[in-house]
Order: structure tokens, then C-alpha cells, then sequence
């Protein structure tokens, strides 16, 4: 399948989008001054205040008080309590935190950024919550014949849709730019294998995503992508204020395997 036309990148002007009325048409510099200061504070500190608490950072890990999105998807998502849950993507491992508390039995966390899996085990030690593993790997590679099958799985995906062919993004930016789509393919490729008989698996993007290649990639792999809930954060409090957080179920279209 050919991917659909990207629509948007770091200084690019995106198609407009009917369902967005408050959406500027620009998509956000990253990391703009404002996220550079906050990022170079964690890593003086190696810590960063969040939802309330303290947690450990690491340099090359996306850094959650840069956007609204890290705290929307962890209070929004409806974990299975006792049961199995994966993140890919884990940054920091806010959410695989919450995931624990939440009252999963098994969290998994991965990340392709070996320095995000440090933090997100230093995390999970802070925070209590021995439920959670972390592995390095691109977003299915890390996971091993025990690991799973998953009640929930979740990945946050980049938020800005690149051409292929574009430099890779950097290792601050990989959590904000996917080049020609490719983890959304590859998160949509694989996930069904990974899923537990009933299991249920969810994205988050943002109105600056490419939504059009979200629902035809979808499609191709047998999914319907149904937007179960929204959000923006709190004017002032936030980087991205302006941005609305979408959260996506990826639904099995029927008569797919």
C-alpha cells in the first residue's frame, strides 16, 4: 500500500481539518525555546516535576512537561485491572506507572531509546510499583517469547507525520516525528499478535497528526480507528496548549485476522 500524502512537519502548514475548529493550520517548532529550557533543567537535575510527583529523567528521553500529552493518555486510558498491559514508547514511564497503580498485574515498557528504559526502571523503583519491566527495542523487537499476550496495548505515537526519505529525527524528536509513517505501519503490522483473546489495542496522536493516514493504514491492517476520547490541557500550564490530544481504539474489522 502506498502511504498517503504526509501533511504536516515541524515549520509546515498542514491541510486544514474540518473536525479541528480551533486548530491554528501550524504545526508546533520542535523542541521550541520553551521545551529546550525545560529539558535542560531535567538534565541538570536528572529529575522532573510531573502530575504532582518527582521523577527521574535521562538525556535523549522525551520529556512529558513539554506537552499535555504524556498526562492525558496515563489518566485517560482504561487499564485492565489484574490483567496484562504493554506500552511502546515508554519515555520516562509515566504511564506505565499509572498502569501499575491502575492495578495491572504485568506492565511492559519499551522504548527504542536505551537511556528511556534506565528511566523508566528508576521510575518504577521510585515509585513502587515492581509490576513494571522495561526493555529496549524498536517498538515489537524487544519483546520475547514470555512476554505477553496483552489485555492493553498502547503506544503514543509521534505526533508529526514526515516524508519519507527526511532525516531521521533526532533523539529528543523520534517521540514527536514519524518519517514517512513508519511507526504507525509498524505499530498497526504488529500489534495483533501481541493482543490477548479479547485484548484491546489503543493509540494516541494529536489534531496535527495526519488522520487520514491514520484510518487508511488502519484499513490496510484490519483495523477500524474509533476516537474514544479528547483533550487539550489547561491554558498556561502547558507547551502545547493548543494542541487537542486524541486517544484511537484500533477496532478488528470483521472477517480480518
Amino acid at each position: 500500500m502506498t502511504d498517503p500524502v504526509t501533511r504536516g512537519g515541524p515549520g509546515r502548514t498542514p491541510q486544514p481539518r474540518a473536525d479541528s475548529g480551533t486548530d491554528t493550520g501550524q504545526v508546533p517548532e520542535w523542541p521550541d525555546a520553551a521545551a529546550r529550557e525545560r529539558i535542560a533543567e531535567a538534565e541538570a537535575t536528572g529529575t522532573f516535576s510531573y502530575l504532582g510527583e518527582t521523577w527521574d529523567f535521562a538525556p535523549g528521553v522525551f520529556l512529558p512537561t513539554t506537552s499535555y500529552a504524556t498526562a492525558f493518555f496515563a489518566q485517560r486510558l482504561p487499564y485492565p485491572r489484574g490483567g496484562t498491559f504493554l506500552e511502546v514508547g515508554c519515555g520516562a514511564g509515566v504511564t506505565a506507572v499509572y498502569a501499575a497503580r491502575a492495578g495491572c498485574a504485568d506492565v511492559l515498557a519499551v522504548d527504542v531509546e536505551p537511556h528511556a528504559v534506565v528511566a523508566t526502571r528508576r521510575n518504577a523503583r521510585r515509585h513502587r510499583t515492581p509490576q513494571v519491566r522495561a526493555k529496549t527495542g524498536d517498538v515489537f523487537d524487544a519483546l520475547g517469547p514470555d512476554d505477553g499476550p496483552f489485555d492493553l496495548v498502547f503506544w503514543a505515537l509521534p505526533y508529526v507525520s514526515l516524508p519519507e526519505g527526511s532525516p531521521p529525527p533526532s533523539s529528543y524528536a523520534r517521540g514527536v516525528e514519524d518519517v514517512g509513517h513508519y511507526c504507525c505501519r509498524t505499530y498497526l503490522a504488529g500489534a495483533r499478535r501481541h493482543l490477548a483473546p479479547g485484548g484491546r489495542l489503543f493509540l494516541g496522536l494529536g489534531d496535527i497528526s495526519d488522520e487520514e493516514a491514520l484510518h487508511s493504514l488502519a484499513a490496510a491492517h484490519g483495523f477500524r480507528a474509533e476516537l474514544t476520547d479528547r483533550g487539550r490541557g489547561t491554558p498556561g500550564d502547558g507547551i502545547d496548549d493548543p494542541v487537542e490530544h486524541r486517544l484511537y481504539e484500533l477496532l478488528p474489522v470483521a472477517g480480518t485476522a
